[in-house]
């Protein structure tokens, strides 16, 4: 795995998905969640009202075309401007971003990871320990690959 991977998991600044995207980057994306489509303007000006801090229309326009790169936003023209979707719900880059965690964890370190993390698990909440057992038995679904697998 990646030292940039572990770097980011550990930073203990960040919570959630800001771990793997920047502040803004994270504040450009739940606008988008929110009010999917949403072109620079509409971000700019919701964040203008969350926020005390003052952006430029062309930091949000590079914020976008960055997220958009990245594969989390696409970008369809409508007249002169762009009209932007998130290309994964919140959910499924979540579990994206918890799962390529896990895949590195366990592909780096196997057995330890899995017994670290039920003794981490223990500590903080013994009753999830059995609920995950209750989950281990239960008839596996199919598994949706539409989500995102790499962050």
């Amino acid at each position: 795995m990646s030292d940039d991977l572990y770097r980011r998991a550990k930073n203990t600044n960040a919570k959630g998905l800001e771990k793997f995207l920047g502040e803004l980057e994270l504040a450009v994306m739940n606008v988008v969640w929110s009010r999917e489509p949403a072109t620079v303007s509409d971000v700019l000006e919701t964040l203008h009202q969350e926020k005390e801090r003052q952006l430029a229309y062309t930091t949000v326009m590079t914020i976008m075309s960055r997220l958009t790169e990245k594969g989390w936003l696409e970008a369809e023209k409508q007249g002169r401007a762009f009209s932007y979707r998130a290309m994964h719900s919140r959910q499924e880059a979540e579990a994206a971003a918890v799962r390529s965690v896990v895949r590195a964890l366990l592909e780096d370190f196997g057995d330890v990871a899995v017994t670290q993390f039920v003794k981490e698990l223990d500590d903080i909440d013994p009753n999830q320990l059995v609920r995950l057992a209750k989950l281990a038995d239960e008839p596996e679904e199919a598994d949706d690959r539409s989500q995102p697998t790499d962050l």
